[in-house]
């Protein structure tokens, strides 16, 4: 079994579209990470991909580090998708997201752009997901989802390059779960912090991804 940890950035969509789109994001990067049966890091992907309606403002731009010239000629999500899966290959996989958010940002454009394909589908399947802040948050009897960034802190991962870039929030979210899943004994540090009222960190997933513009 192989595993493969993603994660999306996304921009923000204005309402002006909201009778041909009606949410509030839009997918810009696709970072994949394919771990093996030991939950090693065997191969990366990041991809970016090109808005149909989002715009890619000041702050995202800031956040992600991601520029207009780097999406201007990318290619649009189904083919995104497809060349996901293509890398995939042959393999019998899970899928890992840090929380359900990019898995319900793809079902929504899927619906929304009318993609339709059979490969794609069998990668949509929801027996292949796991929301992997949730199997944190259970692990640890926590009282609220924490972000990523605040995880690896308290599992002391030491991360990689840069918070909300897609590649790279997939390779530490990568390196949290294998050190969770190989050492099931692992115990936090600063428990009782952790279970502190303390704000969440949100991702761009939770600040958007979930957001809805009502049509009429």
């Amino acid at each position: 079994m192989y595993y493969l940890v993603i994660d999306l950035e996304m921009c923000r969509v204005q309402k002006l579209y909201k009778r041909d789109y009606k949410y509030a994001s839009e997918i810009i990067q696709i970072g994949a990470v394919l771990l093996d049966d030991n939950y090693s890091r065997i191969a990366t992907l990041s991809q970016y991909v090109h808005p149909e309606y989002g715009v890619l403002d000041n702050f995202i731009e800031s956040m992600t580090g991601i520029h207009n010239y780097d999406i201007k000629k990318a290619p649009l999500l189904r083919k995104s998708l497809e060349h996901l899966v293509e890398w995939i290959g042959n393999r019998e996989y899970k899928v890992f997201a840090w929380s359900d958010s990019d898995q319900k940002q793809i079902l929504r454009e899927i619906k929304a752009k009318h993609i339709e394909s059979e490969e794609i589908n069998g990668f949509m399947n929801p027996e292949r997901w796991i929301d992997y802040q949730d199997v944190f948050k259970k692990r640890f009897n926590l009282e609220r989802q924490f972000s990523l960034e605040e995880a690896l802190e308290r599992a002391e991962v030491e991360p990689e390059g840069k918070f909300h870039d897609g590649l790279d929030d997939a390779m530490n979210t990568g390196k949290l779960i294998q050190k969770l899943e190989l050492n099931p004994e692992y115990q936090l540090l600063d428990y009782a912090i952790f279970n502190s009222d303390e704000p969440l960190n949100c991702t761009i997933g939770d600040l958007l991804g979930n957001l809805q513009i009502k049509v009429g």
